[in-house]
């Protein structure tokens, strides 16, 4: 007798090499574009600044810009993430405002399983590959532990608070 395995409802969306180079392309685009007049009318993206913890160098990075419970929320699986650990001083420009901020990075996979599903039921099932990074099978949204497992401690939320 042959089981069948049930697809997950939730998957962690990993982009590939091409898809990756195109972001990288876009990014050069998305920097100034965010910064200008028109970068005011876009709500759910932003760019953020920060130093690199051995380097010193700087980064800006257009970043999925969400708000909950009154904090910016950034999420990410992208190694620099690194440079935020522990706390750091960052610069978010959001709807062209120039914010400085303090990041947090959130590890723990219970909680970062909590933030992905509140973001995720607000976003919705449509907004969630881009948006949140979550692959949806069906129309059911997943539970909180579901995205637990399906993020497996790859994904991060970056909580960002007014200096």
């Amino acid at each position: 007798m042959q089981t069948r395995t049930q697809e997950p409802i939730v998957r962690s969306f990993e982009p590939s090499a091409g898809f990756a180079r195109w972001m990288r392309v876009g990014n050069v685009f998305m920097r100034p574009l965010l910064r200008s007049r028109v970068g005011r009318k876009i709500d759910d993206l932003a760019l953020l600044t920060f130093t690199g913890r051995k380097s010193g160098r700087g980064y800006t990075i257009p970043v999925a810009y969400h708000v909950l419970d009154g904090s910016g929320v950034v999420l990410t699986s992208h190694a620099w993430k690194a440079n935020l650990r522990g706390g750091a001083d960052v610069e978010v420009v959001h709807r062209g405002e120039r914010i400085p901020m303090r990041a947090e990075v959130v590890e723990d996979p219970h909680e970062v399983a909590r933030i992905y599903g509140a973001l995720l039921r607000r976003v919705g099932a449509a907004k969630a590959k881009l948006s949140v990074g979550l692959e949806l099978a069906g129309k059911r949204l997943p539970t909180d532990e579901e995205i637990e497992e399906a993020i497996g401690g790859r994904r991060v939320a970056v909580l960002l608070r007014r200096r």
